[in-house]
């Protein structure tokens, strides 16, 4: 596969609600049956559920699941680069989220506590960069002030008021983007559209859960509950700290990152602007492109190197605009956008 690829909407069931803005963005209609319980769309995913069933994996046009699709051509798809530094995993999961009532406050393990009790290369250090909110929405991040280790812990044994109101209160627009660090406590507001970047993992600690209806196994990942605290961040996040984690990715002008540079770890997240006076293009590099802004054309050109597919047909512009969801794979070459649009390309780390 040289040319982009078209993904539909990948929604698993989950204990919260949402969804209805994810289908609006998409353009689509909310089917009869919408049990509004759909508020996540997993994007390009390899990963899969940690409780609720397992799903999760992307399925593509032809049956194929994207990880055996990457097994099948690794350089085609990621890169001889990315190949050689974090083998066949694309080291990311994508999705949009859509809050239709507050998420529980919860955290989640960083890569040293995820290897160290949970058997996983990987944490969840993860990223939202909102597309969408209600006026005065808002989101919470890290501890206002140091919390000892016993207050913790009489605090999710409470599951009250007070969990929530030990957190940073962050009022939130569209064209904001959050660093959440593995470990730091947070909830998103209900009325919140966010595009995420993630490790990809399904490990969540949720430090409030009874409200949710969730099972301790499930809220603590099956660990103890004073096992499972101590991935939590204890230490405050100070109004610089939150500074340092925030941008505004509306701001970039041509092509830019959405994120702060200490995400670049993890992953990245490439504003790509274009007028119809000025096309931007960008690198080869396998993506999850997301239209968030207008309309107008990508066009990727295949690489003439070891990674181009022999026979291949020129490149054809892909007709896009908001809410289309595209993979590119690194074997497409470099992407070109044209028209009045502006898209976000979200790619593993480098």
């Amino acid at each position: 596969m040289t040319e982009p690829t078209r993904l539909p909407p990948n929604t698993p069931h989950r204990f919260y609600r949402g969804g209805a803005r994810i289908l609006s963005f998409r353009g689509l209609d909310v089917p009869a049956d919408f049990d509004g319980h759909r508020p996540e769309d997993w994007l390009a995913s390899t990963t899969r559920l940690f409780a609720e069933g397992g799903d999760g994996v992307t399925v593509l046009a032809d049956g194929t699941s994207l990880p055996d699709a990457l097994a099948s051509d690794p350089e085609h798809w990621l890169g001889p680069d990315h190949v050689a530094a974090h083998g066949v995993v694309p080291g990311l999961l994508t999705k949009l989220l859509d809050a239709g009532e507050r998420l529980p406050v919860h955290s989640h393990p960083d890569r040293a506590f995820a290897a160290a009790h949970l058997d996983c290369d990987h944490g969840k250090t993860e990223a939202w960069i909102v597309l969408d909110a209600e006026p005065g929405a808002s989101v919470w991040l890290g501890f206002r002030e140091e919390l000892p280790a016993e207050e913790l812990a009489e605090l999710v044994e409470a599951q009250d008021e007070r969990l929530l109101a030990a957190l940073n209160r962050i009022e939130v627009s569209p064209g904001d983007t959050v660093l959440v660090p593995g470990g730091q406590p947070h909830a998103i507001g209900e009325g919140v559209l966010v595009l995420e970047l993630q490790e990809p993992t399904d490990l969540s600690v949720m430090l409030e859960h009874r409200r949710f209806g969730l099972e301790k196994e499930h809220a603590f990942l099956g660990l103890s509950v004073p096992l499972a605290l101590e991935s939590v961040a204890r230490g405050p996040l100070t109004a610089a700290d939150l500074a340092a984690l925030r941008r505004r990715w509306t701001d970039v002008e041509g092509a830019g990152p959405a994120l702060p540079e200490q995400a670049a770890e993890f992953f990245r997240a490439e504003v790509l602007r274009a007028t119809t006076t000025a096309p931007v293009t960008a690198p080869a590099a396998f993506a999850v492109v997301v239209v968030v802004v207008g309309r107008g054309t990508l066009t990727t050109t295949a690489h003439t190197g070891a990674t181009a597919s022999p026979g291949a047909d020129a490149p054809r512009p892909t007709e896009v605009g908001r809410g289309d969801v595209l993979l590119v794979p690194y074997g497409a070459g470099e992407v070109r956008v044209e028209g009045e649009l502006t898209v976000v390309r979200c790619m593993p780390p480098a």
